[in-house]
């Protein structure tokens, strides 16, 4: 039912009758990456991939590329790495340059390609249909992605820092004023904290404007991140209880501001003076935390390892269903980088059954064990096509097969 409403909703769309985002989540669009040329991203010297539509499926041993090649999927939807670093050093060692380009499809058959590459030493450069953009801000949440990821362990383990990120990945890709605001504060922040550092004392006028501009800016992320917190809450607590499938497992999402104390040029002003003591600025939205909790305390201390992978998991599968309700009308990709390690086989069967499920466009899942993706392929009745990574060859080898 719902593939034949949306069918007759693309060809009402078609003869302009209806706008498809004023409808309900049937009418999201899926925009579906065709396929990809890698030159010189990481470890990668060059692969030509093509996808199917549904589910991707990519098999080979640790480091042979498969999160890599997930990460360059990724770029071409953000415009930078998901492990964040400089752009420079996503470079193949050896290389002077690298590129990604992608080939994108709508279910309407509105084509779009994306390429986003960087020379040394150079701006990195983003085309889309072959235009140079002049704002990233222009093409991030076109294409909404959402990536899991071992490495996501670091928003309950990590520091205040990688939650932030999570936020900022989440509502620069369907808030593009957010991301201009988040850039202008971030540069007004570095330029700060090197006048705090110098042993000279800073030109206070130039204090003045560097701290007008980033309580400007200041105002605009805590705004955006205090309705997605309230927003995110109930969904990401819904998708908890999906996969653990245990309800007294209460857990909470709080967002922590310094946004709450007001403006924040006055406090700024305020603490100059001891913030030259330090070498760098102590108030500001760049210290905003999410805090995690699992019944009443938080996760990174109660939780056992499967309890903390599930939320996490839960926390990016959630991601997911908001990114569907906020963006440009798009079904996000998904990408699940060998995430079913350290998880029992209930939770593992869990999150087969819900990605398996109507609600996912196209996928693409790595992982180290084969089993692990038979057991996706035998639940789902989406087409598939499986790739073999050879660690010794670095060949990629399509089994290109259907169900």
């Amino acid at each position: 039912m719902k593939r034949y409403f949306r069918a007759c909703l693309l060809c009402l769309s078609a003869l302009g009758v209806v706008t498809l985002c004023s409808f309900s989540q049937d009418s999201f669009l899926l925009m579906i990456l065709q396929s990809i040329s890698v030159l010189n991203y990481k470890n990668l010297e060059q692969a030509e991939l093509t996808f199917s539509p549904n589910v991707n499926c990519i098999v080979g041993a640790n480091g042979v590329g498969k999160t890599n090649l997930l990460d360059a999927i990724g770029y071409l939807s953000l415009c930078r790495s998901a492990q964040g670093g400089s752009d420079s050093i996503n470079i193949r060692h050896g290389a002077d340059f690298f590129m990604i380009s992608g080939q994108y499809v709508s279910e309407l058959g509105e084509a779009r390609s994306v390429t986003c590459s960087l020379q040394r030493g150079c701006r990195k450069r983003v085309k889309v249909d072959g235009k140079d953009l002049k704002k990233i801000s222009e093409h991030v949440g076109n294409i909404p992605l959402v990536l899991i990821s071992p490495s996501d362990s670091e928003l309950i383990s990590g520091g205040s820092e990688e939650r932030r990120k999570f936020m900022d990945q989440v509502i620069a890709q369907y808030d593009a004023p957010y991301l201009e605001a988040l850039i202008r504060y971030e540069r007004c922040l570095k330029q700060r904290n090197a006048l705090l550092k110098q042993e000279e004392e800073p030109d206070a006028s130039v204090l003045d404007v560097l701290e007008m501009m980033m309580s400007r800016d200041a105002a605009i992320i805590y705004a955006a991140r205090r309705v997605f917190a309230e927003e995110f809450r109930p969904i990401f607590q819904k998708m908890y209880a999906t996969l653990s499938r245990q309800e007294v497992e209460e857990v909470e999402i709080e967002y922590q501001s310094h946004g709450e104390r007001g403006d924040l040029e006055p406090i700024l002003r305020d603490w100059r003076a001891r913030e030259r003591l330090v070498g760098y600025t102590l108030h500001g939205t760049h210290k905003d935390d999410l805090l995690l909790s699992l019944k009443g305390y938080p996760v990174r201390r109660e939780g056992s390892q499967g309890q903390t992978k599930t939320y996490f998991i839960a926390m990016k599968l959630a991601q997911f269903l908001y990114l569907k309700q906020k963006g440009h009308c798009h079904t996000p990709l998904l990408l699940l980088d060998d995430i079913f390690d350290k998880l029992d086989d209930s939770r593992v069967g869990n999150i087969i059954d819900y990605v398996s499920g109507d609600d996912f466009g196209q996928i693409f899942i790595t992982d180290t064990q084969r089993e692990h993706l038979d057991k996706i392929l035998a639940a789902t009745q989406r087409d598939y096509r499986l790739f073999h990574i050879n660690a010794d060859q670095r060949v990629w080898n399509d089994e290109n097969l259907k169900k």
